[in-house]
């Protein structure tokens, strides 16, 4: 069960990527169109495939929040989630108020069997709030507009 604290943490996250995708979709650029067709998706369930040999074996995640772009045929799934991010506050536990962050993107790994669609932990548990809350010296979390959309969609948004 989701505390007052965890609903309105994920609420402020979510409101700060809508405010940066608002200031983008103002401007009359190629990048303004793109995140003019970006839109929160609360938690839309998301359904992997576990074991290939198995097609029927998926296994459902449910985000606290996600994105996904007017023209994705699968909004956040069928392998076209782009960045994960892990936020860990610890509202109240043994007294600590320190939060951390950690963001895994995805990376296509060309093997001797073909390409094989890998995932990589990029920030490890960094904090961004110390033990008693305070705001610590990291630079954020930065996402770009290609994190909001399939390779496919992105490169079309861009001319290429």
């Amino acid at each position: 069960m989701l505390t007052s604290v965890h609903k309105l943490f994920i609420d402020s996250v979510k409101d700060a990527i809508r405010s940066q995708l608002k200031t983008i979709r103002d401007r009359t650029n190629r990048a303004a169109l793109f995140a003019q067709r970006v839109w929160p998706a609360r938690s839309t369930a998301i359904y992997f495939l576990v074991d290939v040999s198995a097609s029927s074996t998926m296994s459902k995640h449910e985000p606290d929040a996600s994105f996904w772009h007017d023209d994705a045929q699968y909004p956040s799934s069928d392998a076209s989630v782009q960045v994960v991010v892990g936020l860990d506050i610890e509202y109240g536990q043994k007294g600590s108020r320190r939060a951390t962050l950690s963001v895994w993107r995805t990376h296509l790994a060309h093997t001797g069997d073909g390409d094989e669609l890998r995932v990589v932990q990029v920030i490890a548990d960094e904090a961004f709030r110390d033990d008693e809350g305070h705001p610590t010296d990291l630079p954020g979390l930065r996402f770009q507009l290609s994190d909001f959309a399939c390779e496919e969609l992105t490169q079309e948004s861009q001319g290429t």
